[in-house]
Formats: structure tokens, C-alpha cells, sequence
């Protein structure tokens, strides 16, 4: 497994993707700004192919952790859509 920064774009990221021989994981990087920034790169990594996620700081300084990474897991488990995740979040 492959752990890497997020290329900010899901046609750039998938050739990150598709060039490696094992599976890719995005790391979380700095502190976002807004919950949407951090879904809309999760649900850009999922789209091209990424594995999955290896976040911290987004996740470990939210306000509500455990609905982060819930919305997270919609992303990467469940095929949602960024804005799904964001309803989820406001639950």
C-alpha cells in the first residue's frame, strides 16, 4: 500500500492510480478549511481509483470525529455522493 498526497484532481490522481502496482491511499494533509473541501477530496481519490483514506488531523479536529468518519466511510464504502456525506454530518 501506497500512502500519498492528494494531486487535487481525479484525472491527475488517477494516473497516480493506474502507475502504481499496489493500492494508493490519500493522506489527509493540513487542516481544511470546511467539511466539504475534505469530502470532495475524499470522493476525488474514491473516483479515481484510490483505496481509501489515511486521515488525521481533518478527522482527530472536527467537531463531531465520529460523524466524519462516517461520512467518510459513505464516500469509500458506500459509493455515496459528497453531498450524502455532508447530510450525514449534519444528522
Amino acid at each position: 500500500m501506497v500512502k500519498v498526497s492528494y494531486t487535487g484532481s481525479v484525472e491527475s490522481f488517477r494516473k497516480v492510480v493506474t502507475g502504481c502496482p499496489v493500492p494508493v491511499v490519500i493522506a489527509g494533509g493540513p487542516k481544511m478549511d470546511s467539511d466539504r473541501d475534505i469530502l470532495e477530496m475524499v470522493k476525488g481519490a474514491v473516483d479515481a481509483g484510490g483505496a481509501g483514506v489515511s486521515i488525521g488531523r481533518n478527522v482527530f479536529q472536527h467537531r463531531d470525529p465520529s460523524r466524519m468518519v462516517g461520512a467518510i466511510s459513505l464516500l469509500v464504502h458506500e459509493n455515496a455522493g459528497v453531498e450524502e456525506a455532508l447530510s450525514f454530518l449534519q444528522i
